[in-house]
């Protein structure tokens, strides 16, 4: 039976419309994948694809009126400057919001080829506007899927269209024509992608471009030199990487403190740091040093050489650990607060690279001034209970002794939780300590930086990140905005800045598990995104090629002294060689194997589309084939030498009959031109040999 004209044109209409419609997703999945959307707009784009995909698979008959469509494209541009200005108050949100709308819009609505050459423009603008948010490993994947779905599209849309000019032409297009195209469509892909990675590493870029086209583009940190009692929960909970910390020296203990900022003013709500002048270091040859010279000199402590990389940051505060001596840093200046805190001179940048040599040691415990200790002891009008409290838990003693007392009565008497007062209240110090008893870190903070005060010592909150965790797949330490912390440093006499966390410990943390090892992957793929791709410049350029070079020099050392070469190795490496043998062996045996099923998977697939469609005449030789392998297992096989009659006029009694017979209507259906006799020939296949299109 060969296939009807019209069966094969609506095929290609068919595969047409969905890589459109692909094109569309993926431009759109890169947008998403950015962040740049909120939820009504995931959730309204996503119902308006799915409601696409199923107009194009037959399941819904919904059609739009050209007219709908461009009173509702006037509509959306008449309400952007109102989601502009009042909603969204971002150009970057207000333009993706207006791009996902039109893209849904002209994808329902299009019924020419110019509305289909303008849903594939609209497409584009979604994945160039993902390509410039996005710092995340996930864009790859969505840019490959693009390229696809776009080479899909183009080749159907040429064959679609010669269709359309020789309609009526008995020429037809080839059988599956959608799984011959999307064989190509994935071939040019991965050879597109091939071509654009020689390019790239061949061709340096900036990743700045981005922060200067959309200088509001969201971010995130999770820190902030800003408290406001009450709303830090929501930054709480998200987990997004923000630090990823590289030690030169050795393993950080568990929950060590990177500082950010420490905040002095409070006015019964709101901790922020006071508008003192700072103190300016410029960098010579890209190196700071923030310490004195008798800072430097100290022996009393170790040090610690790290390297920061900062991402989703709007934020000029560097965070450390340790007390700072020397900071590498690609930035002409830096500036150290009254707070002690360290900035970058200059705008926001939303990611930084810097490398800290700091001390482990004590504090120095240098006297305040006059100023600073009043600044260090202010204190708004308080609930006449939280001196009467402060007073009662500090008790007698030095000041450590009752700083520690203070400590403790938060630590045991007090919850940790995430969610703030349920209803705003005008003491919201006063409701932690005497109504909820229960907070997140910024209460406990507060809370004991005023009973401190309240007692005569200083005291002021720092912020920054705490905990985090470490990637075992790249030896970084990881803190996310959820590791947002807030903690009290305390001025002790003859210790100086000592620091305090009232804030109840959290519980250690178990083994890391599957969903754990997962995570790490994923994390590690973004962050050499952001490292080779967003940030790849002259820099990365050369440190790619002396890296190269080096493994090279060293090869050759090895090769020229194969047994101490082998011998050098270590346990670690030789694990890693044997994952990498292993892994070529399985590639190898993909390979073999692949070239050994291909074969016989793609006879018996077009043997099952015979079978259900009929076929050209010439195809008649693959079920003949087929006949010869099954009579092959029981022991009978054909000779080259034999024709197709001799050799069933050899079979025995038993297998003669059937075989004959199939012989003749093979030569009929092959030489004779019956095309109609190719499904009965397929019957009598599967009498003959039983289940054929299973085995």
């Amino acid at each position: 039976m060969v296939p009807a004209p019209g069966r094969t044109t609506a095929s290609v209409e068919r595969y047409f419309q969905f890589s459109l419609l692909g094109m569309i997703v993926s431009g759109y999945l890169a947008l998403a994948g950015s962040g740049a959307l909120d939820r009504p707009t995931l959730v309204l784009t996503i119902a308006g694809l799915l409601l696409r995909a199923a107009q194009v698979a037959g399941l819904v008959k919904l059609e739009v009126a050209p007219r709908v469509a461009g009173f509702g494209a006037l509509a959306y541009i008449a309400f952007y400057p109102v989601d502009f200005y009042w909603i969204s108050g971002d150009f970057l949100s207000a333009t993706a919001h207006m791009i996902c709308f039109l893209a849904v819009l002209k994808i329902l609505t299009a019924r020419t080829n110019r509305d289909y050459v303008y849903t594939g423009v609209i497409s584009f603008l979604e994945l160039i506007a993902g390509a410039l948010l996005s710092l995340e490993a996930g864009f790859f994947a969505f840019l490959a899927l693009y390229i696809a779905f776009a080479i899909a599209t183009f080749t159907s849309a040429e064959i679609r269209r010669c269709l359309q000019r020789h309609e009526g032409s008995p020429a037809q297009p080839a059988p599956r024509i959608g799984w011959r195209l999307s064989m190509i469509a994935g071939g040019a892909t991965a050879g597109i992608l091939v071509i654009a990675a020689g390019l790239f590493l061949a061709v340096p870029r900036t990743a700045r471009v981005a922060a200067f086209l959309f200088p509001n583009a969201p971010r995130l940190t999770g820190f902030s030199n800003f408290i406001d009692l009450g709303g830090f929960g929501k930054i709480a909970k998200d987990d997004r990487p923000v630090l990823h910390i590289l030690s030169y020296s050795h393993a950080f203990p568990r929950n060590m403190k990177w500082r950010g900022s420490a905040l002095s003013l409070f006015d019964g709500r709101h901790w922020f740091e006071p508008p003192l002048p700072g103190r300016e270091i410029e960098t010579v040859n890209g190196s700071a040093t923030v310490a004195d010279e008798y800072q430097r000199s100290r022996t009393d402590g170790g040090r610690l050489l790290y390297r920061v990389d900062m991402q989703n940051a709007d934020t000029r505060t560097l965070f450390v650990a340790g007390i700072p001596e020397f900071v590498n840093i690609d930035r002409p200046r830096l500036v150290v607060t009254a707070e002690d805190a360290i900035h970058v001179a200059g705008t926001r940048s939303e990611s930084l690279r810097y490398e800290v040599s700091a001390h482990t040691g004590p504090p120095i415990a240098w006297l305040l001034t006059r100023a600073e200790r009043a600044r260090y002891l202010q204190l708004p009008e308080l609930d006449p209970r939280i001196r009467t409290t402060a007073r009662q838990w500090a008790g007698e003693g030095s000041d450590m002794e009752r700083a520690l007392r203070i400590q403790q009565n938060l630590q045991r008497g007090y919850g940790y939780v995430l969610e703030g007062p349920a209803r705003g209240v005008k003491d919201p110090l006063a409701d932690f300590l005497f109504v909820r008893k229960a907070g997140y870190c910024e209460y406990f903070a507060s809370a004991m930086a005023v009973m401190l005060r309240a007692n005569g010592i200083p005291a002021r909150v720092a912020t920054g990140f705490q905990s985090g965790y470490l990637n075992e797949v790249t030896g970084e330490y990881v803190m996310r905005a959820s590791d947002a912390h807030a903690w009290v440093e305390g001025w002790i006499a003859g210790a100086g800045w000592t620091t305090f966390d009232p804030t109840p410990a959290a519980s250690a943390g178990a083994r890391p598990g599957l969903f754990d090892r997962i995570r790490m992957y994923v994390d590690a793929a973004d962050e050499a995104w952001r490292q080779w791709v967003v940030s790849y410049d002259l820099g990365r350029q050369v440190s790619a090629a002396t890296q190269f070079e080096t493994a090279m020099r060293n090869w050759g050392r090895a090769e020229a002294n194969p047994a101490s070469g082998w011998k050098g190795l270590s346990a670690d490496a030789w694990k890693r060689l044997a994952w990498a043998a292993a892994l070529a062996a399985a590639f190898i045996a993909m390979i073999a194997g692949w070239r050994r099923l291909w074969p016989r998977w793609s006879r018996r697939a077009r043997i099952r589309r015979i079978a259900k469609d009929g076929c050209d005449p010439r195809e008649a030789a693959l079920l003949y084939e087929r006949m010869l392998e099954l009579l092959a297992r029981r022991g009978f096989e054909k000779p080259a030498w034999f024709t197709p009659r001799e050799f069933a006029s050899h079979l025995p009694a038993e297998e003669k009959p059937r075989v004959e017979a199939f012989t003749e209507l093979y030569e009929t259906v092959r030489y004779g031109g019956d095309a109609g006799g190719a499904a009965r020939l397929a019957t009598m296949l599967e009498e003959f040999g039983g289940r054929f299109i299973a085995s």
